[in-house]
């Protein structure tokens, strides 16, 4: 094991006892709080790595004690399947979403049948492959249809993976055929389209899927697609390592690492750096938040995996591994995060600068709306992040929802907030986007001053067409901002409408202080869609405060610090 595997492997010992106190004899499953979720199971997987893995440092290799966990685990599924092998879609809160294939919980049953099937003893490891048979036979058939998707994809791979296990020829052909469909539709640009862009989140389902594929088949064929998708990654990560959420179309910012497709990214000279990269961050969030959140939550921001993004991870028990390839790869390439200062200028997707602790992102991606309630409306075009404060300004795309575009043309039934265009400079001088709306122009320009100050210049349509610009700011729940008249003002569910001569021209949250333009308004909470609650309720840890500032023929600046 090299450095990183070993300190990863630390962390899986480290949070063996408080994922096994969750464990319920009675039934097999890895309870949170009381509740439990299919994929709590998921933890059986990296459980038996640790069981299978000889290491001086670990003290459960062989570990007898250990072994009931991973076998009573893996029954709980076997336990809740229907009799075509579905299981039904339960999260911790009791809610149910249909019966389903669960792609990830199948395949990490699948790892950890390739793991323990010599110690299942007969009776149980006939149970197991009834059971995986049943859910394999089911996915092999749905794949049929040729449908090139995140959940297809990461099917394909297991599948295959299964395939090989099994000695099935049809489901390694089936699989094998998903893959090579999907690296046939990769963008030129590294990603996968998902609502007619790029969506960062799942398109790391895509990347972590291939590179099993890759491990388990050594098809060399997928490798340039893999290549192209880590350098894609690189680019649209933030230097505290979160993704930058701009250009995404269907999940918010999410606030920490992602870990889907670590495997993969490091068969690269650049992967393996940004792989190191990744880690070093996740490990400082670990020890900033030592008792992670063990629940399964689907919010606005996307799915949070069983066990939180520390814990057991499912997700990142393959790098173990896997880092580096088969030949366990070292070597490594710079990154633009290793640099204080780097500016990338991607045509048509956006423009992404970091100078003076501050980096923005501009997006210039422009799509239909998107009429599944998976999809974000494309409408928010900024996203600002500053080393002493992490986002400040965006947040992500939302739905149906108007105050949270970054402009606004128009009123009542003429109102306008998705753009039909949008150009990114080519000046290499000026971060600026301009945003059609109809026959309606608005511009957006960033200006780094230095490291405490940045302004935003926006402009409107030079014809009367009312207009706003719009800025969704990042609002910690339960710090009170406070303005410079001295008054403080609360930020729970009290809602507020403050005017910027009310307030004395700022307010400030934190360590960010935001001019406000006369004439303009702060709004909070503005929550975003949901859709991953029932009633597409958000809650009031994604919901932003933001600026709305009237647009006329002269420009409007708004100044953020750091104070």
């Amino acid at each position: 094991m090299n450095k990183l595997q070993t300190a990863l492997l630390q962390t899986f010992i480290e949070d063996v006892p408080r994922n096994l106190a969750r464990f319920d004899e009675a039934t097999g499953r890895f309870l949170t709080e009381g509740g439990w979720a299919i994929t709590n199971q998921d933890h059986i997987y990296p459980l038996a790595l640790l069981y299978t893995t000889a290491h001086a440092d670990n003290p459960y290799y062989h570990d007898a004690t250990l072994l009931p966990y991973i076998q009573h685990g893996g029954d709980a599924w076997r336990d809740f399947q229907y009799p075509d092998g579905k299981v039904e879609f339960i999260k911790v809160d009791d809610s149910t979403w249909g019966p389903i294939y669960m792609p990830w919980s199948m395949y990490h049953w699948v790892e950890t049948y390739a793991l323990v099937a010599d110690e299942l003893g007969e009776e149980l490891r006939a149970r197991w492959q009834a059971g995986l048979t049943l859910a394999y036979n089911g996915i092999t058939a749905q794949l049929a249809n040729g449908r090139v998707h995140n959940i297809p994809t990461w099917d394909g791979m297991a599948t295959y993976r299964a395939g090989q296990l099994f000695d099935r020829a049809d489901w390694r052909a089936a699989g094998e055929a998903m893959i090579h469909l999907a690296v046939k539709e990769q963008m030129p640009g590294g990603y996968w389209l998902e609502h007619h862009g790029p969506t960062p989140s799942y398109n790391t389902v895509y990347v972590h899927a291939i590179g099993l594929y890759y491990y388990f088949s050594g098809d060399d064929s997928v490798l340039p697609a893999l290549e192209r998708a880590t350098d894609f990654h690189i680019r649209y990560t933030y230097p505290d390592g979160r993704l930058v959420e701009t250009i995404d179309g269907r999940v918010k910012y999410h606030d920490h690492v992602n870990v889907h497709g670590w495997s993969a990214f490091s068969l690269f000279p650049q992967g393996r750096r940004y792989v190191d990269f990744l880690f070093d961050r996740w490990l400082a969030d670990r020890k900033a938040h030592p008792l992670p959140h063990l629940t399964y939550n689907q919010t606005a921001a996307g799915p949070k995996i069983a066990g939180g993004e520390f814990g057991l991870s499912a997700r990142l028990a393959p790098l173990l591994q896997q880092y580096g390839g088969a030949n366990g790869q070292t070597d490594q390439a710079p990154i633009p995060q290793d640099q204080p200062a780097y500016r990338i200028h991607d045509p048509e997707h956006a423009i992404l600068h970091r100078k003076d602790d501050w980096f923005v992102c501009l997006s210039g991606v422009v799509t239909p709306v998107v009429e599944s309630r998976w999809g974000q409306d494309r409408q928010s075009y900024l996203s600002i992040w500053h080393e002493e404060t992490g986002l400040l300004v965006g947040g992500g795309n939302a739905k149906d929802q108007p105050q949270l575009s970054t402009f606004v043309v128009g009123a009542g039934e003429a109102l306008r907030y998705i753009p039909d265009a949008a150009q990114l400079s080519a000046d290499p001088d000026a971060d600026l986007v301009t945003l059609g709306y109809d026959t309606t122009a608005c511009t957006l320009q960033i200006t780094i001053e230095n490291a405490q100050r940045l302004q935003l210049t926006l402009r409107g349509p030079a014809e009367s067409t009312p207009a706003a610009g719009q800025l969704p700011l990042k609002v910690h729940p339960g710090t009170p901002m406070q303005s410079a008249t001295g008054a403080r003002y609360p930020t729970d569910q009290t809602r507020l409408d403050l005017r910027a001569a009310e307030v004395g021209g700022w307010l400030q949250h934190g360590r960010w202080r935001i001019h406000m333009p006369p004439e303009s308004r702060l709004l909070w909470p503005v929550a975003p869609f949901n859709p991953y609650a029932a009633d597409g309720a958000g809650p009031l840890e994604e919901a932003a405060a933001v600026l709305v500032a009237p647009l006329g023929a002269a420009p409007v600046t708004v100044t953020l610090e750091i104070v």
